[in-house]
């Protein structure tokens, strides 16, 4: 950090207004091109920013619905079986396995 300190302290700041001997103000600046790519780059950026809230805003209203769907679902249809009928088939024993006593050929 220090070290950083002091290279910036070495380095004379620029003269204000002036350039180096045997630069033109033309060579130095952007230009027509420089602004035409910074426009395009900006609007580039307007539009994805744009396009990526609209994607963010759709996964969002899908999440609701889908919530708001199993929770209509969910209130709206009975249990199939109810909750003590179903605690006790979890202790049932097994049925026994179907034995065929019918005639043996």
């Amino acid at each position: 950090m220090l070290s950083t300190a002091s290279v910036f302290a070495l380095v004379p700041p620029p003269d204000e207004g002036q350039l180096r001997p045997g630069l033109d103000p033309s060579q130095v600046t952007p230009g027509l091109l420089g602004f035409l790519m910074t426009l395009f780059m900006v609007i580039a950026v307007i539009l994805l920013m744009r396009s990526m809230a609209g994607r963010v805003r759709r996964v969002r209203y899908r999440a609701q619905a889908e919530e708001r769907q199993r929770t209509h679902t969910a209130d709206a249809s009975p249990p199939t079986t109810s909750p003590p009928a179903a605690l006790g088939a979890a202790h049932a024993p097994a049925p026994a396995p179907h034995t065929d006593t019918g005639p043996v050929s």
